[in-house]
C-alpha cells in the first residue's frame, strides 16, 4: 500500500550517500608543467580543485573520454594517467554523465569537480536495488521537504537525523545520521536522463564515515534512477562511484566483507526508517502530535500539506517553494478587518 514508508525514500537514499561519499579522496600521483596554457586560468582550475592531481584528471579524463579540450588546461595536464586503459568500461561514465544532462562546461556548476573525480584512476562502484511502497507524488514532496522528513523520524524513533539545504534554490544540503554518517552534496541533475526524462537524479557530495576501523572521508557521485510500476509502487536503482586514494584503499573497498558492512550500515537506517513508518501508518499519531519541534507553525502547515498528498494531491519538485511564495504573498496582501468606533452608539 501507499502509506507504508512515507519517510523512506530521501532518508535511505541520503543514507546510502552518507556511506558511499566515505571514501578517502587523498590522491597521490606525478605533477605536470604548465605547456601552452593560459596561466591565469589554469592558476584558477588549480586553486578550485585544490591541486595539480585533479587539474590532471579533469583535463586527460575529458580529452581521452570525450575529447573535449577544456578550458585552461595545458597540453601536459592532457597526459593520460600511466597504466591506465581509457576503455569503454572506464569512459562509460563519461558518456554517462553527459548523457544525462551534465555538461563538461565552465559555468555548470561542479562540472570542474565532478570530471576531475571521474577522471582519477582508482574506482569503485555499488549499486542499490529495490521497490518503495510509494507513488510518485510522495516521494516528490519527502525530497522537496527534506527536514521535515527527518523531524518526523526523529519524533517517533528518539534519533537525530538532520537534513538541511543550504542553498536558496535547495540544490545543495547536508545531512547526519546522528552516529557515524554525515555530507554535504549537491543535488546535480533533477528529473533528467537523456530522452528519459522523469525520477533521474544525479548526486555529487563529500562524505565521512566510521567504517570498521577505519574514519573515511572522500567524494562520490551517485546516480538514482525511479519509474513508477503503478499509483503505490515505484522501483528504484541507485549507482554509486566512489573514489579510493590509492591501491590498498582501492582494494579494501572492491572486497566483499567491506561491501557486506556498507550494507549493514544502510540496513540500520533502513530498519530506523521502517519502524517510524510503521508506527505512523499503524495510527500512532502521539509522538508527531507530542514532538515540541512538529508544533512549530510551519511544521504544523507541512503536516498537513504531507497528509493531503499522501491522499492523492498532486506534488513535483519545485512546488515547495512555490507554495511558500504564494503564502506569504497571501499573508502580506491579507487586509486585517478594522472596526469604525466613530460608529458605535449607545443607548
Amino acid at each position: 500500500m501507499q502509506r507504508k514508508a512515507w519517510t523512506y525514500a530521501p532518508q535511505f537514499i541520503v543514507a546510502i550517500l552518507f556511506v558511499m561519499f566515505s571514501c578517502v579522496s587523498s590522491f597521490a600521483g606525478e605533477s605536470e608543467n604548465m605547456l601552452g596554457a593560459d596561466s591565469v586560468v589554469r592558476n584558477q582550475l588549480v586553486k578550485k580543485l585544490g591541486n595539480e592531481d585533479d587539474v590532471r584528471a579533469l583535463c586527460s579524463g575529458l580529452k581521452k573520454c570525450l575529447d573535449v579540450d577544456f578550458r585552461g588546461c595545458s597540453a601536459g595536464d592532457k597526459h593520460p594517467w600511466p597504466h591506465l586503459k581509457y576503455d569503454n568500461e572506464y569512459c562509460g561514465v563519461f558518456r554517462e554523465v553527459v548523457k544525462r544532462g551534465f555538461e563538461p562546461k565552465p559555468g555548470v556548476p561542479m562540472a570542474e569537480e565532478v570530471f576531475a573525480r571521474l577522471g582519477r584512476r582508482y574506482r569503485a562502484v555499488y549499486e542499490n536495488k529495490g521497490t518503495l511502497m510509494l507513488g510518485e507524488n510522495v516521494i516528490n514532496y519527502l525530497f522537496d521537504n527534506m527536514p521535515f522528513t527527518a523531524d518526523l523520524i526523529n519524533a517517533y524513533l528518539g534519533t537525530n537525523y538532520e537534513l538541511e539545504y543550504t542553498s536558496k534554490n535547495r540544490r545543495y544540503f547536508r545531512g547526519s545520521n546522528g552516529r557515524s554518517l554525515s555530507g554535504e552534496f549537491y543535488w546535480a541533475l533533477q528529473d533528467s536522463a537523456g530522452q528519459k526524462l522523469g525520477m533521474r537524479y544525479m548526486f555529487f557530495g563529500y562524505g565521512h564515515a566510521k567504517v570498521l576501523k577505519w574514519s573515511l572521508h572522500g567524494t562520490a557521485i551517485a546516480f538514482l534512477d525511479m519509474d513508477e510500476t503503478s499509483d503505490k509502487h515505484i522501483n528504484y536503482k541507485l549507482t554509486a562511484i566512489v573514489f579510493p586514494g590509492n591501491t590498498v584503499l582501492n582494494s579494501i573497498m572492491q572486497m566483499q566483507v567491506f561491501k557486506n558492512v556498507v550494507n549493514d550500515k544502510i540496513d540500520h537506517i533502513v530498519s530506523d526508517i521502517k519502524k517510524s513508518s510503521g508506527r505512523y501508518f499503524g495510527g500512532d499519531k502521539e509522538p508527531m502530535l507530542n514532538n515540541a519541534k512538529l508544533k512549530s507553525f510551519d511544521n504544523v502547515q507541512y503536516v498537513i500539506d504531507f497528509e493531503n498528498v499522501v491522499n492523492g494531491a498532486p506534488w513535483r519538485l519545485g512546488d515547495f517553494e512555490k507554495l511558500k511564495k504564494e503564502r506569504e504573498k497571501q499573508r502580506l496582501e491579507s487586509v486585517p478587518i478594522k472596526v469604525d468606533d466613530t460608529r458605535i452608539q449607545t443607548k
